[in-house]
């Protein structure tokens, strides 16, 4: 168990399975009360539950990173395949229901999140087509975006950041936050200016290296908003939590890079972290 830091939100961090290739993209399934999660690289989707149980879901799977619970009960996953579909909670029935943009093949989904009323966002970064994907390409669009799927229909919501990568949804639905990997930031795009063009996005903080935590350049990734409307965000040296202007709360600083986290268990008083070749758990004294 790791120092676990944030001890206004946290009461302990332990690992929770190790021995994966590269974990990512978690999301809590209430109907069988455990995650769903990748292992990237070993193009493989996983379920596990807050004890430690792991099932094996898909493999392969299309090199699968970011999930997101649909109204449904079904999940959307953003896959290095350079689609976006849909999936049962046990892995079944995969769904491809984005693969291009205007004729031409998307990048690499990466993260998504999904309003209430069941609008999808994702980013699309190259990840995939760098090496971390089927195989290695170059892109078809010229620029890496940020999209909605709402009633069926594919919208380009931002094309201005360079590395689009983590994102999620404030809990009125009103502010979408993505993280850019190329300058550690996060940034805000106000979804009511959005009227079939694409809208710019505002910076909102730069994540700073964690102190005692592991030392990257480049790793703003993965994040999510709790029902305060604080962010969890990932950076350089681990989690740190902002309020919704973005000053920084607290930190928790970790040994290796982490890529995503998501909420669950029972009360939502847990939080799955995937990183590196494991993931972790930690314990909140409140709901997420």
């Amino acid at each position: 168990m790791q120092n676990a830091g944030c001890p206004q939100f946290v009461t302990s961090i332990k690992p929770l399975k190790v021995g994966f290739k590269w974990t990512e993209g978690p999301a809590w399934d209430p109907k069988a009360n455990r995650w769903i999660f990748s292992d990237l690289m070993g193009e493989t989707e996983y379920g596990i539950t807050p004890a430690g149980t792991l099932t094996t879901l898909r493999s392969p799977a299309g090199y699968p990173n970011g999930h997101a619970l649909l109204p449904g009960g079904n999940f959307v996953v953003a896959q290095h395949d350079r689609t976006l579909g849909t999936v049962n909670g046990d892995g079944t029935g995969y769904k491809v229901i984005a693969s291009t943009y205007q004729g031409k093949k998307l990048n690499s989904p990466n993260d998504v999140a999904v309003s209430k009323s069941g609008a999808i966002y994702f980013t699309d970064p190259t990840f995939g087509l760098e090496g971390y994907g089927p195989v290695k390409a170059k892109p078809d669009l010229t620029f890496k975006g940020v999209y909605r799927i709402q009633d069926g229909k594919l919208e380009l919501i931002n094309d201005q950041l360079a590395i689009p990568n983590g994102v999620g949804l404030s809990p009125d639905g009103k502010t979408l936050y993505v993280s850019d990997t190329s300058d550690n930031a996060i940034y805000t795009i106000n979804l009511a200016a959005y009227s079939g063009k694409p809208v710019p996005a505002t910076k909102l903080f730069v994540f700073n290296q964690i102190k005692g935590g592991h030392i990257s350049a480049n790793a703003s990734d993965g994040l999510r908003i709790d029902s305060k409307g604080n962010i969890w965000a990932t950076g350089p040296g681990g989690i740190a939590v902002y309020t919704p202007g973005g000053k920084e709360i607290c930190s928790m600083p970790f040994h290796d890079h982490v890529a995503n986290l998501a909420p669950g268990g029972q009360n939502n008083k847990q939080i799955l972290v995937t990183s590196a070749d494991k993931v972790l758990l930690i314990n909140l004294k409140n709901s997420f």
